[in-house]
């Protein structure tokens, strides 16, 4: 007769942070994220209305990146319609969540910042 041994884990495993449509924050939520398509980006641009869609800094890093959230830690969410719900979706995000957005939205940010840290510490090792 074979012998049968379970083990069982209290937690989940973590989820390798190469998935290519997540992140994980450093409050440790598991962020999944959707591409929107133009119809999509266009709607979302009149749901935020007139005067913030022409601050391209609150479109690019705060309204489209909140936006394309999907998931957080298997609770669904819809696209934002309205101003209100992309507020909403802002705040439960955090400054942890969209921190890890930004940097995998924008990944050369964190290289440039990384680059120029590096060349002013061996300047002034000079």
């Amino acid at each position: 007769m074979v012998k049968v041994t379970i083990h069982e884990q209290s937690e989940a495993l973590p989820v390798s942070p190469d998935m290519p449509d997540q992140v994980t924050d450093s409050r440790g939520r598991t962020i999944r994220y959707r591409e929107l398509d133009p119809l999509q980006e266009s709607r979302l641009i009149l749901a935020i209305g007139a005067e913030a869609a022409m601050n391209p800094v609150y479109v690019n890093v705060y309204a489209i990146p909140a936006a394309r959230v999907s998931e957080i830690d298997g609770d669904e969410y819809a696209i934002p319609q309205t101003q209100a719900q992309v507020d909403a979706m802002i705040s439960i995000l955090g400054r942890e969540g969209m921190d890890a957005l930004a940097k995998r939205f924008f990944p050369t940010a964190d290289a440039a910042g990384a680059d120029s840290a590096s060349r002013a510490a061996t300047k002034n090792s000079l």
